[in-house]
């Protein structure tokens, strides 16, 4: 007998739409409101996990169909997105990056194909992942998705806050959109920390205070800085920190420990 939809199913929908109308408007070349539809894909995507959580646990449906959305929205929009702007067939306002031509096409077009197949494999992977139910193997597909939109709007200067070196910041995004090659080698290498055992801490609190906790809670302290500081900007900063996190998260850890043995001695 078929069940009614529950809410973490109907939440997960609305990121497909996001992810679905996102990639329409940027075949337009309205890529400002496309990025923007993939920020509010990861909000919805963040929703239904919670959701499900607060339901007693997500069903089998729900994991395959937030694998299947999260392609969409987190896979083919922004690698779409990352195409339409890189190529100049439209800027996000109205201004070309590059002159159009197959000289500067193809590059971009292997990166945006790398970033869909990698995505692919990488939530194919992780449905299968027994291990990565408290933490993740690899960069995980939203992270790698909002890395490449928030890029996009950064380098049209869309939603940038005026923090210490924002034009420092500005120049180099456009510099790394403006050549093709570096597209691709940008995206080779994110392909690859999609597909890696690199193990990253999941935003899910394990318990109320600090110990165990102490990574999470300094990623979203930071992130609140760079977004107040940065705006959109913020984002490509922040992956790059939360790639950074075994090692300083290690640090961290191994710092904590040592002030626990030294109190119990």
């Amino acid at each position: 007998m078929a069940r009614l939809p529950r809410l973490p199913d109907l939440l997960t929908t609305a990121n497909l739409g996001c992810g679905t109308a996102s990639i329409l408007l940027a075949a337009q070349g309205q890529l400002t409101a496309a990025c923007w539809l993939v920020f509010a894909g990861a909000l919805f995507d963040l929703f239904d996990g919670l959701a499900a959580r607060a339901l007693g646990g997500g069903s089998a449906l729900g994991v395959q169909l937030d694998s299947l959305a999260d392609l969409v929205t987190f896979g083919v929009a922004p690698a779409f997105a990352l195409f339409v702007s890189a190529t100049a067939v439209a800027g996000i306002h109205g201004t070309p990056l590059l002159p159009p031509g197959p000289t500067t096409s193809w590059p971009v077009g292997a990166a945006a194909l790398v970033l869909v197949i990698a995505s692919c494999w990488r939530l194919a992977k992780f449905n299968l992942d027994t291990r990565q139910t408290s933490g993740f193997l690899g960069l995980p597909t939203p992270s790698n998705g909002l890395f490449w939109v928030a890029l996009v709007l950064g380098a049209n200067g869309t939603a940038v806050h005026p923090g210490p070196g924002h034009d420092a910041l500005i120049g180099a995004a456009r510099t790394m959109l403006g050549n093709p090659y570096a597209v691709l080698a940008t995206a080779l290498v994110l392909a690859a920390l999609m597909l890696s055992e690199l193990p990253l801490p999941s935003l899910k609190f394990k318990h109320k205070g600090w110990k165990g906790n102490g990574t999470i809670l300094l990623l979203i302290g930071i992130g609140a800085v760079l977004v107040l500081l940065y705006g959109t900007l913020a984002v490509p900063l922040l992956v790059i920190i939360y790639l950074l996190s075994p090692l300083w998260g290690g640090i961290l850890h191994h710092r904590g420990s040592g002030n626990t043995e030294k109190m119990k001695h």
